[in-house]
């Protein structure tokens, strides 16, 4: 057997370790391989989309050297679980020498295949993403080949393959050959938290968090920095010695620490977590990066669009008669070739001389019954209208209104609609008012009765020609195609971000097993039953993989707060169902880790 066939060998014994470092490389590759197939997609290579190309350009240049940082620390683990091996391989005479060299050449092979079906797997993805863009936001970026982002993908992550080889062999441990022969072997003795570090991370956290949530407006963007400061430090810190600090504390509760199992699960718990601080640290950072970046993206979107839903006709268009009269012409010939029936109304506006717009009864109530919304009874006197989505409009109410001849009309109540725009001071009068004589304006709308959403938006088009004329659903689908690269430059980075996180967490699983086989096997022998095993596995998963994920839930709900709170704005719909996708991803991650993990513990802890 020569050394080549010997690296060979020794990396196939290894597979679940390896598994785990491959699984985590080639999830980085597939995800840049995908981000580079829409920064060099044709549909972004016009002027309009030049800056969003750039951008994606950008972003992916940030993911690259992450996936740099992300792919050295999982080797760098990897490395440093296998301690105990390298003294077994020097023992057996293996040099030094030899001995990085064999990581160079394991390094590079995963390197090389994970590089391949990365990309391969990236095809495959970035098509489905591209179906989904179409499908979700109907935009149709269209299918090519992606000949630039194959050869990008596959000679970045060569050389970083190459480069993390040579680097990583810096890495390797240093310790004489008895202290690697017996690592994992030797006690770790007592731990100790901090009490001023643990007072630190409540208080920097607690702080971040109270400026986060009471500051509104532009303030915003000023205090986000020192807040980012307190709150990655006091994470820092709580990971490193609150988290030490609960543990202990839980410990000397007999309640708790007697019971059941309990006293397995919590015997190295303190260590776990003081061993696993920087991995959960990082997780906790960056899924939080990942939270705010897509529910920023996402929530402003749905923001925009949700005030163009306030809109309930589908084509409108104000203007007086002479303005008006030939689009209104062209647009309805246009509605009859393409074979679309419409419920039409008209609507006149009258302005009277304190600017006040004056609208009749029956005109407003038929525009409500094309809208399907609630109609108004004046029963002789006046009704202000004012938006449904505006509060605290007290001060402009007013108690009358002047029309013709001097007539005084009160006011007796207000209703909010979103039948006509009413930001400015509006009234619906009786039918009877004399109002002819004054200034108005003629508002037209069309509410199709039989039409999908792609030809409302190819009817729609015929507003680029026809100002003042407004289609709803293409005017929405034309910010959807403009806000559409910035939604995913957001969500690839959050992504990888999230991706990576959950690699962190599967790639620290799998490099403890060797310790918690050794550990379960004595319990093992001492009649734990299956039942028991399984239950300390499935806790000991959980508390890995949902520990940072619940603080970065935490985090990632007080950024968007933060971020909403820049538009006086309180959480909406749009964070809640970013954090509870990413939540639910997790859940569905730790149902399959832990399964997977307590099968390979369990067999390994019957061979004995």
């Amino acid at each position: 057997m020569n050394f080549s066939q010997f690296v060979i060998r020794n990396t196939l014994r290894n597979k679940h370790l390896y598994m785990a470092y491959f699984l985590s490389t080639l999830f980085s590759v597939m995800v840049f391989f995908t981000f580079t197939v829409f920064a060099f997609h044709p549909a972004l290579s016009n002027g309009l989309n030049k800056n969003a190309q750039m951008g994606m350009l950008a972003a992916a240049i940030i993911i690259y050297g992450f996936a740099f940082f992300f792919v050295l620390y999982s080797m760098d683990v990897f490395i440093q679980s296998r301690k105990k091996e390298f003294g077994l391989l020097m023992i057996q005479g293996m040099s030094p020498k030899q001995l990085k060299k064999m990581i160079f050449i394991e390094n590079l092979v995963i390197g090389f295949f994970a590089t391949i079906i990365g990309s391969i797997a990236g095809v495959g993805f970035s098509q489905v993403i591209l179906w989904l863009s179409n499908k979700l936001m109907h935009v149709n970026f269209g299918f090519y080949f992606p000949v630039q982002a194959l050869v990008l993908t596959i000679i970045s992550f060569a050389v970083l393959f190459l480069a993390i080889s040579v680097f990583i062999q810096f890495r390797l441990p240093k310790l004489s050959l008895q202290e690697l022969l017996k690592a994992g072997d030797i006690g770790k003795g007592t731990i100790k938290s901090s009490h001023i570090k643990t007072f630190l991370a409540i208080l920097l956290i607690g702080v971040g968090y109270a400026v986060a949530l009471l500051v509104k407006g532009m303030l915003v963007p000023i205090v986000m920095i020192p807040v980012i400061f307190l709150v990655v430090v006091g994470t820092r810190f709580l990971f490193n010695q609150l988290s030490v600090s609960i543990i202990e504390g839980l410990k000397k509760k007999q309640t708790i620490f007697w019971k059941k199992t309990n006293m397995v699960v919590f015997s190295d718990l303190a260590f776990r977590m003081k061993d696993n601080a920087r991995s959960f640290f990082l997780v906790s950072i960056i899924s939080t990066v990942a939270f705010a970046a897509i529910g920023t993206l996402y929530g402003f979107q749905n923001m925009i669009l949700e005030s163009m839903n306030q809109v309930p006709y589908e084509f409108q268009i104000s203007g007086t008669a002479e303005e008006t009269a030939a689009i209104k012409q062209n647009f309805s010939q246009l509605l009859a070739d393409k074979g679309i029936h419409v419920e039409e109304g008209d609507l006149t506006t009258y302005k009277n001389g304190d600017q006040v717009e004056l609208i009749k009864e029956s005109e407003y109530n038929h525009l409500a019954k094309i809208a399907k919304k609630p109609t108004l009874q004046t029963e002789g006197k006046a009704i202000q209208l004012l938006p449904s989505n505006v509060t605290g409009m007290e001060e402009a109410k007013v108690n009358e209104v002047t029309v013709a001849d001097d007539v005084i009309l009160p006011i007796t109540k207000t209703e909010k609609t979103t039948v006509v725009s009413a930001y400015g001071t509006t009234v619906v009068v009786p039918d009877d008012t004399n109002i002819q004589n004054m200034e108005s304006t003629i508002t037209t709308v069309w509410q199709p009765q039989n039409s999908n959403y792609d030809e409302l938006v190819s009817v729609g088009k015929f507003q680029d020609k026809n100002m003042p004329f407004i289609a709803k659903s293409y005017s929405q689908q034309m910010i959807t195609n403009g806000y559409a690269p910035i939604l995913f430059v957001g969500i690839f980075i959050g992504i990888v971000f999230f991706v990576s996180a959950g690699s962190f967490l599967y790639f620290r699983l799998y490099s403890d097993m060797d310790v918690d086989v050794e550990k379960f096997k004595m319990i093992y022998k001492m009649g734990l039953a299956k039942k028991e095993l399984k239950k300390m596995i499935y806790q000991q998963v959980g508390i890995l993989f949902f520990t940072p994920i619940i603080v970065s839930v935490i985090h990632g709900a007080v950024a968007l707060t933060a971020m909403y709170h820049m538009f006086n704005m309180g959480m909406q719909i749009a964070g809640w169902q970013v954090l509870g996708v990413f939540v639910l991803i997790q859940v569905v991650y730790y149902l399959i880790a832990r399964v997977f993990y307590f099968k390979k513990v369990y067999r390994l802890v019957q061979a004995s």
